[in-house]
């Protein structure tokens, strides 16, 4: 495994990987980096939207067999990466092949489903949003697809995540299967996350993932988001989307409780507390449409977010003070 290359392409959940223990951490920067290069391909817009979802069917077909899969890309996805780290990914997918090849069978498994999931989410990113620019900006058709794309994107690893702990961490392996649901309501919470904070970015790909009747019951059109003076009158459908993904959230106060070590509890925790965070930014956010860098938790935080951890998960109480404490910050 080449970890540069992945912290290069995996941002923050590079933390969490490199925290693992030694027997998971192969297996999931794998899983990782397979999801990443279908994301990287679901995104080249420089590529026509019918030839992306050709080439996602044929990477999530790549995974059904039982042999190394031909995860070479067109190099005519591979030049047009502007990021060279992605690049990279792209033309080193061979690779990843013979890593996956090599995985024991029960591993190859659960990464096979988690690249499914995530190319499925990808798919309703490119049938449901094909124009990628603001001219043809249109919403999710209900509740229930944002719900769908949640689980497919955030749930589907998180529930690979909790079956690969499961599968090399003896004191998860009798776990009951509520850890499984939590983890794969963890993983839609922080999807969830993503999207509320990446709102004003996603409405100039030609997309909104909040539901378009909801837009409707507050007198809006997908195209309205697009002025940042219709922030006030987004606020209702906003609020019910930053408490659900609390809701979802909480599922993960529980996961943390049940790791068995203090690196188990880092790697689940701290994307956990940094969601927290990013939705209380959100709330408050008073340029919620504006264009620009957006919300985000600045680096500082991070670093005092990693230097509290020992004090935060050395008890479950004292997790579960500052999980609360987090919680209490989050007024919509």
């Amino acid at each position: 495994m080449d970890w540069d290359l992945l912290k290069r392409v995996s941002r923050s959940m590079y933390l969490s990987l490199r925290v693992l223990p030694e027997a998971v951490r192969p297996g999931m920067g794998l899983g990782y980096l397979l999801c990443r290069a279908a994301d990287t391909i679901a995104d080249t817009r420089l590529v026509s939207n019918a030839e992306r979802r050709g080439a996602l069917e044929a990477y999530r077909a790549a995974f059904m067999g039982a042999s190394a899969p031909a995860l070479h890309p067109a190099s005519e996805f591979a030049r047009h990466q502007a990021n060279a780290s992605e690049l990279e990914l792209l033309n080193r997918l061979g690779e990843c092949a013979a890593l996956w090849a090599g995985r024991p069978e029960a591993e190859r498994v659960l990464l096979s489903e988690v690249v499914f999931s995530v190319v499925d989410g990808m798919r309703m990113d490119l049938e449901r949003f094909p124009a990628d620019d603001e001219a043809g900006l249109r919403a999710f058709a209900s509740e229930d697809d944002l719900d769908r794309y949640c689980g497919f994107i955030g749930g589907g690893p998180g529930r690979f995540w909790t079956r690969l702990l499961r599968l090399h961490v003896p004191e998860l392996s009798d776990a009951p299967a509520r850890l499984e649901e939590q983890g794969f309501a963890m993983g839609k919470g922080l999807q969830i996350t993503n999207i509320l904070r990446d709102i004003p970015k996603d409405l100039r790909l030609g997309r909104c993932y909040l539901p378009e009747p909801e837009l409707a019951a507050a007198e809006l059109k997908p195209g309205d988001l697009l002025d940042p003076k219709t922030a006030p009158r987004l606020r209702p459908v906003l609020k019910k989307w930053l408490a659900w993904g609390l809701g979802q959230l909480d599922q993960g106060r529980g996961y943390v409780v049940q790791m068995p070590s203090m690196r188990l509890k880092a790697a689940a925790g701290w994307p956990l507390i940094l969601s927290l965070r990013t939705l209380e930014l959100v709330g408050r956010s008073p340029r919620l449409l504006e264009s620009g860098p957006g919300v985000k938790v600045g680096r500082g935080e991070v670093y005092r977010l990693l230097a509290g951890t020992p004090w935060t998960l050395s008890t479950d109480n004292r997790f579960r003070r500052r999980y609360e404490h987090s919680t209490s910050m989050l007024r919509f």
